[in-house]
This record gives C-alpha cells, sequence and structure tokens, in this order.
C-alpha cells in the first residue's frame, strides 16, 4: 500500500448478518478502508452494532447515512428486494456503492441504475471473484494451456433453519436462486467468459412459494454447458469444477475459501479414467471479504485493480431471469 493513499470512509445500510459476519470484519483488516457508520431503521441495533466494531456514527434511518458528507462509499446490507432501490438514492447522494448481492430481483428493475453519475463506482458484491485463487484461474483458462473450457459443475447448498430469515420470503427475494444461484450463474460466465445464450431450469418449491431445490443448465454455444444445482434443503457442499479440452480443474471449497488453511487449485491432465496426473497450486489463506473491499476502495482511487461494474449485475440478473421464466416453463427460455 502507498503511503499516499487515502483509506475510503463507509457506511453500511443495514445491520444485517453479512455486515456483523463478513463485510465489516473485512474492512477493519484492509488498510484501504475506514469503516465509518452504520444504518439501521432500529437506532439502537444500529448505535449497537457501531459501538461493536468502534464505528465512531449510526444512524436510525438510512437517508441520514447518505446525507452524511464524510462518506464516501456505501456497503448495500439490506433485504434483496431494497438493493436495487437505496443504490440508486446512495448514487443520488454521490457515494460509491458496493451492493450485496443479488444486484436487484430482475433485470428490469436495474433501470432505477440507469444514468448515474460515470465517475461513481457501483458494482455487485460477489466477494469470490476476488480470491486471488479465481483470479489465477482466470489467467489459467485464458492462457489456453489446459484447451478451452468445455463443462461448469457447481453445487451449492446448505441447510436453512431459521423460519424467520429473510431468504424464507418470496417476497422480499428468498429462495435457493437469489441466494445461491447467483454465484453459480456468475462463476459459470466468470469461466466461459461470456454470456449464455439459453437456459432451462427446474425448481421443487415449498408451501411458502420459495425455490428450495433447483437444478439449471446454461448453454453457452458450440457444446458449451454450466450444470449447477443449489439447495436451502440439504446438506452443506461448494463445489467447482471445470472440464477443459485437455485437463479438468477443481477449487475445493469455491466459494467460502478456508480462513486458517491453504486454498487450492487442482489440475489433471490424465487422459486415463483409471489414473491421475494432477498439479496441486496452493493460495494462502485470505479473507475473501477483505480482498473485496479492498479491491473496490482502491478501484474508488483510480487504481488498476479486478472491478466489476453494473453492467456485469445486468448481465447477471438477466441469466436469473431466464432461469426463472424457465422453470415456470419447464422449456428452455434464450437470453
Amino acid at each position: 500500500m502507498s503511503e499516499s493513499f487515502t483509506p475510503v470512509r463507509w457506511g453500511i445500510l443495514g445491520a444485517a448478518r453479512i455486515a456483523a459476519s463478513a463485510v465489516l470484519p473485512g474492512m477493519l483488516r484492509s488498510p484501504y478502508c475506514v469503516p465509518t457508520a452504520l444504518a439501521a431503521r432500529d437506532a439502537g441495533r444500529a448505535r449497537a452494532m457501531a459501538e461493536q466494531f468502534g464505528l465512531p456514527k449510526s444512524y436510525g434511518n438510512y437517508d441520514a447515512l447518505l446525507a452524511d458528507p464524510e462518506i464516501e462509499a456505501v456497503y448495500i446490507a439490506l433485504p434483496n428486494h431494497l438493493h436495487a432501490e437505496w443504490a440508486r438514492k446512495a448514487a443520488d447522494a454521490g457515494k460509491h456503492v458496493l451492493i450485496e448481492k443479488p444486484v436487484s430481483l430482475t433485470r428490469a428493475d436495474m433501470a432505477v441504475l440507469e444514468n448515474v453519475d460515470p465517475k461513481l463506482k457501483i458494482s455487485e458484491a460477489f466477494m469470490v471473484r476476488h480470491q486471488p485463487r479465481w483470479q489465477a484461474l482466470a489467467n489459467i483458462l485464458r492462457s489456453g494451456q489446459y484447451g478451452a473450457p468445455r463443462t461448469v459443475s457447481s453445487l451449492l447448498s446448505f441447510t436453512m433453519t431459521n423460519a424467520d430469515d429473510f431468504r424464507a420470503r418470496p417476497e422480499w427475494g428468498g429462495g435457493a436462486i437469489y441466494d445461491l444461484g447467483c454465484y453459480t450463474a456468475m462463476a459459470a460466465r466468470f469461466v466461459f467468459g461470456r454470456e449464455p445464450l439459453r437456459a432451462f431450469a427446474a425448481c421443487q418449491h415449498d408451501a411458502r412459494g420459495i425455490d428450495m431445490f433447483s437444478s439449471i443448465l446454461l448453454d453457452f454455444g458450440g457444446g458449451c454447458h454450466a450444470l449447477m444445482s443449489v439447495s436451502l434443503a440439504q446438506a452443506s457442499v461448494q463445489t467447482l469444477q471445470i472440464v477443459c479440452e485437455r485437463g479438468s480443474i477443481d477449487l475445493p471449497k469455491a466459494y467460502v475459501p478456508s480462513l486458517t488453511e491453504p486454498n487450492l487449485i487442482h489440475i489433471d491432465i490424465s487422459g486415463d479414467h483409471a489414473k491421475s496426473d494432477l498439479t496441486t497450486l496452493s493460495f494462502d489463506a485470505l479473507d475473501q471479504y477483505e480482498a473485496e473491499v479492498s479491491n473496490f476502495a482502491r478501484a474508488v482511487r483510480g487504481e488498476t485493480v479486478p472491478f466489476y461494474g453494473l453492467d456485469d449485475g445486468r448481465a447477471n440478473m438477466a441469466v436469473i431471469d431466464a432461469i426463472f421464466a424457465s422453470a415456470a416453463k419447464g422449456a428452455w427460455v434464450d437470453l
């Protein structure tokens, strides 16, 4: 870090679990960030969380935080259905905005984010692609060393045990696709480096109307497919495997890497099912939220770092729209 770098002063909208468990700790670890204020609808809750993390300011409503001239960037940690609305309000207040995923509930909802000040940095918060391991994966794939990627397979699931969880409320954007499928869709797009042509999906819904288990097929053309399953009602699992023309690449603990042990990429180039010809690349344990907010803050200051803007968010939401439409129709849906 350059001695001349001025850390970005952050405000957090929402006293959500993601803010307390991941985002604020990541900001406090980052030399590029200074978390400064937190706002919640309950002033007492906002004050308690601000005090817990040593933030000097708290607010009992979101508008008051956005009016604070000291705040340069805002993290939107609100329920899914409020993301786009408050991102726009933050941008209109002149703040850079990092939006907890999904950026919205539909691609059309992102219309509210059209014509924002182009000087502002606005991004959807997929922290996983800020892992050095994922950036190394991108370089490996683009090098062509193992040929073109042909198939992406990903499983992402856990058991939701809290009946009051926001993920259980359809009107708030609950369900496995919004919570987990947005990650796997992003991962497939990240691997192939382009957008899918069409989607097919099958979903199992519960009595509340949220999808608890979904299987998805994305067609990227030329025989390139992504196969994904996401669930809120099965054991915890997180896999990402890429099969290229001359090798397979596996990322253990792909989406939630270890904070204490090395994180790995396994590459197998064996042409024999009964044998392995394995290379393992090792990456230091890390806090991927720290990596994410650090990169965002550096982008705000004009540095060249991995950054994914609103166009990427729009593209990912177009995939989510097609997934939901396919599940409703029981047929392929073109993007």
